[in-house]
Protein backbone atom coordinates (compact mmCIF):
# COMPACT_ATOMS: atom_id res chain seq x y z
CA UNK A 1 0.00 0.00 0.00
CA UNK A 2 1.50 3.38 -1.35
CA UNK A 3 1.47 6.88 1.19
CA UNK A 4 -1.87 7.95 -1.15
CA UNK A 5 -3.68 4.99 -0.11
CA UNK A 6 -2.29 5.04 3.49
CA UNK A 7 -3.20 8.61 4.14
CA UNK A 8 -6.92 7.97 2.26
CA UNK A 9 -7.78 5.15 4.74
CA UNK A 10 -6.51 7.79 7.59
CA UNK A 11 -8.73 10.77 5.97
CA UNK A 12 -11.71 7.72 5.78
CA UNK A 13 -11.50 6.40 9.58
CA UNK A 14 -11.01 9.76 10.90
CA UNK A 15 -14.30 11.46 9.67
CA UNK A 16 -15.97 7.73 10.07
CA UNK A 17 -14.65 8.25 13.94
CA UNK A 18 -16.03 11.81 13.71
CA UNK A 19 -19.67 11.29 12.36
CA UNK A 20 -20.15 7.94 14.50
CA UNK A 21 -18.79 10.28 17.88
CA UNK A 22 -21.59 12.92 16.58
CA UNK A 23 -24.79 10.56 15.97
CA UNK A 24 -23.82 8.51 19.51
CA UNK A 25 -23.85 12.69 21.25
CA UNK A 26 -27.31 13.47 18.73
CA UNK A 27 -28.87 10.15 19.96
CA UNK A 28 -27.84 11.29 23.32
CA UNK A 29 -30.09 14.13 23.27
CA UNK A 30 -32.97 12.99 21.46
CA UNK A 31 -33.62 9.69 23.09
CA UNK A 32 -34.80 10.87 26.96
CA UNK A 33 -37.02 13.24 24.66
CA UNK A 34 -38.24 10.12 22.38
CA UNK A 35 -38.85 7.74 25.66
CA UNK A 36 -41.18 10.56 27.07
CA UNK A 37 -43.09 11.18 24.41
CA UNK A 38 -43.81 7.41 24.18
CA UNK A 39 -44.68 7.59 27.66
CA UNK A 40 -46.88 10.76 27.54
CA UNK A 41 -48.44 8.32 24.59
CA UNK A 42 -49.18 5.89 26.65
CA UNK A 43 -50.37 7.20 29.91
CA UNK A 44 -52.97 9.46 27.25
CA UNK A 45 -53.96 5.41 25.84
CA UNK A 46 -54.30 4.38 29.45
CA UNK A 47 -56.68 7.12 30.51
CA UNK A 48 -58.78 7.23 27.27
CA UNK A 49 -59.29 3.31 27.75
CA UNK A 50 -60.30 3.91 31.34
CA UNK A 51 -61.78 7.34 31.42
CA UNK A 52 -63.08 6.44 35.53
CA UNK A 53 -59.47 6.27 36.56
CA UNK A 54 -56.93 9.09 37.15
CA UNK A 55 -54.15 6.68 37.98
CA UNK A 56 -52.47 3.51 36.99
CA UNK A 57 -50.52 1.82 39.27
CA UNK A 58 -48.22 -1.14 37.02
CA UNK A 59 -49.61 -5.02 38.30
CA UNK A 60 -46.47 -7.73 37.48
CA UNK A 61 -48.03 -10.17 39.19
CA UNK A 62 -51.50 -9.94 36.81
CA UNK A 63 -49.47 -9.96 33.87
CA UNK A 64 -47.55 -13.05 35.30
CA UNK A 65 -50.87 -14.79 35.67
CA UNK A 66 -51.54 -13.68 32.16
CA UNK A 67 -49.01 -15.34 30.75
CA UNK A 68 -49.30 -18.53 32.56
CA UNK A 69 -52.81 -18.60 31.17
CA UNK A 70 -51.19 -18.09 27.58
CA UNK A 71 -52.06 -15.16 27.17
CA UNK A 72 -48.36 -13.81 25.43
CA UNK A 73 -49.72 -10.63 23.31
CA UNK A 74 -49.63 -8.63 26.80
CA UNK A 75 -46.61 -7.07 27.64
CA UNK A 76 -47.85 -4.80 30.00
CA UNK A 77 -50.60 -4.51 33.39
CA UNK A 78 -52.19 -1.90 34.98
CA UNK A 79 -54.83 -1.40 38.02
CA UNK A 80 -56.59 1.79 37.51
CA UNK A 81 -58.17 4.08 40.35
CA UNK A 82 -59.87 6.82 40.99
CA UNK A 83 -58.93 8.23 44.35
CA UNK A 84 -58.67 4.75 46.70
CA UNK A 85 -61.09 2.85 44.30
CA UNK A 86 -60.32 0.54 41.82
CA UNK A 87 -62.89 1.12 38.63
CA UNK A 88 -60.76 -1.20 36.12
CA UNK A 89 -58.19 -2.68 34.86
CA UNK A 90 -55.72 -2.00 31.82
CA UNK A 91 -53.61 -4.15 29.84
CA UNK A 92 -51.43 -3.12 26.85
CA UNK A 93 -51.08 -6.02 24.21
CA UNK A 94 -48.27 -6.10 20.98
CA UNK A 95 -50.45 -8.01 18.68
CA UNK A 96 -48.80 -9.59 14.98
CA UNK A 97 -50.73 -7.70 12.25
CA UNK A 98 -50.31 -7.85 8.70
CA UNK A 99 -47.01 -5.89 7.72
CA UNK A 100 -46.08 -4.80 11.68
CA UNK A 101 -46.64 -5.28 15.48
CA UNK A 102 -49.49 -3.24 16.29
CA UNK A 103 -49.45 -1.75 20.06
CA UNK A 104 -53.06 -1.61 22.03
CA UNK A 105 -54.35 -0.44 24.96
CA UNK A 106 -57.40 -1.81 26.45
CA UNK A 107 -59.48 -1.36 29.06
CA UNK A 108 -62.10 -3.56 31.06
CA UNK A 109 -64.17 -2.17 33.93
CA UNK A 110 -64.44 -4.06 37.23
CA UNK A 111 -67.99 -4.76 36.31
CA UNK A 112 -66.24 -6.94 33.66
CA UNK A 113 -67.41 -4.45 30.26
CA UNK A 114 -64.83 -3.68 27.64
CA UNK A 115 -64.75 0.04 28.57
CA UNK A 116 -61.98 0.71 25.43
CA UNK A 117 -59.58 0.54 23.17
CA UNK A 118 -56.95 2.47 21.74
CA UNK A 119 -54.39 1.60 19.07
CA UNK A 120 -50.71 3.54 20.20
CA UNK A 121 -48.61 2.22 17.54
CA UNK A 122 -48.81 0.66 14.06
CA UNK A 123 -47.11 0.12 10.66
CA UNK A 124 -49.87 -1.50 9.19
CA UNK A 125 -50.59 -0.71 5.24
CA UNK A 126 -51.49 3.09 4.94
CA UNK A 127 -55.04 3.84 3.96
CA UNK A 128 -55.78 0.16 4.31
CA UNK A 129 -54.75 -1.77 7.81
CA UNK A 130 -54.12 1.91 9.05
CA UNK A 131 -57.54 2.13 9.34
CA UNK A 132 -57.84 -0.33 12.74
CA UNK A 133 -56.95 3.18 14.07
CA UNK A 134 -60.69 4.71 13.19
CA UNK A 135 -62.82 4.93 15.78
CA UNK A 136 -65.41 4.02 13.24
CA UNK A 137 -63.51 0.31 13.77
CA UNK A 138 -63.00 0.61 17.67
CA UNK A 139 -66.30 1.79 18.45
CA UNK A 140 -68.48 -0.52 16.80
CA UNK A 141 -70.93 -2.41 18.68
CA UNK A 142 -69.41 -5.23 18.63
CA UNK A 143 -66.53 -4.27 20.61
CA UNK A 144 -68.80 -1.49 23.15
CA UNK A 145 -71.19 -4.43 24.32
CA UNK A 146 -68.17 -6.88 24.76
CA UNK A 147 -67.67 -8.21 28.20
CA UNK A 148 -65.53 -10.51 30.04
CA UNK A 149 -67.62 -13.42 29.29
CA UNK A 150 -67.64 -13.07 25.26
CA UNK A 151 -65.10 -14.47 22.81
CA UNK A 152 -65.04 -12.28 19.90
CA UNK A 153 -64.23 -12.66 16.30
CA UNK A 154 -64.57 -11.33 12.67
CA UNK A 155 -67.39 -11.98 10.52
CA UNK A 156 -65.32 -13.23 8.13
CA UNK A 157 -64.42 -16.18 11.07
CA UNK A 158 -68.54 -15.87 11.95
CA UNK A 159 -68.09 -13.29 14.42
CA UNK A 160 -69.91 -10.17 14.82
CA UNK A 161 -67.00 -7.37 14.35
CA UNK A 162 -66.90 -5.82 11.15
CA UNK A 163 -63.16 -6.34 9.76
CA UNK A 164 -61.71 -3.45 7.77
CA UNK A 165 -62.58 -3.47 4.24
CA UNK A 166 -59.15 -5.29 3.01
CA UNK A 167 -57.11 -5.78 6.22
CA UNK A 168 -58.62 -8.75 7.80
CA UNK A 169 -55.28 -9.49 9.24
CA UNK A 170 -54.99 -6.32 10.77
CA UNK A 171 -58.56 -6.40 12.25
CA UNK A 172 -57.94 -9.78 13.29
CA UNK A 173 -54.89 -8.52 15.39
CA UNK A 174 -56.91 -6.35 17.12
CA UNK A 175 -59.45 -8.92 17.85
CA UNK A 176 -57.03 -10.98 19.32
CA UNK A 177 -55.44 -8.40 21.86
CA UNK A 178 -58.87 -7.64 22.89
CA UNK A 179 -60.07 -11.38 23.29
CA UNK A 180 -56.50 -12.03 25.50
CA UNK A 181 -57.47 -8.63 27.74
CA UNK A 182 -61.12 -9.66 28.25
CA UNK A 183 -59.54 -13.16 29.23
CA UNK A 184 -57.15 -11.98 31.68
CA UNK A 185 -59.52 -9.45 33.36
CA UNK A 186 -61.97 -12.32 33.64
CA UNK A 187 -59.22 -14.32 35.80
CA UNK A 188 -58.24 -11.36 37.85
CA UNK A 189 -62.34 -10.36 38.29
CA UNK A 190 -62.84 -13.99 39.63
CA UNK A 191 -60.52 -13.88 42.26
CA UNK A 192 -61.33 -10.53 43.22
CA UNK A 193 -65.14 -11.21 44.13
Amino acid sequence: MGRKELRLVVVLSVISILAGGVLAWVSSLTDPRIQAQAELKKKAALQEVLPDAFAFQPDEVLLEKAHTAGYRDLVESYLGYQDTNQVGLVFVADVKGYSSTVRLSIGVSMDGRLSGIKVISQAETPGLGAKITESDFLEQPAFREATINDQLAVQKDRGRVDAVTGATISSRAVVRGVNQALAAAKLFLAEAL
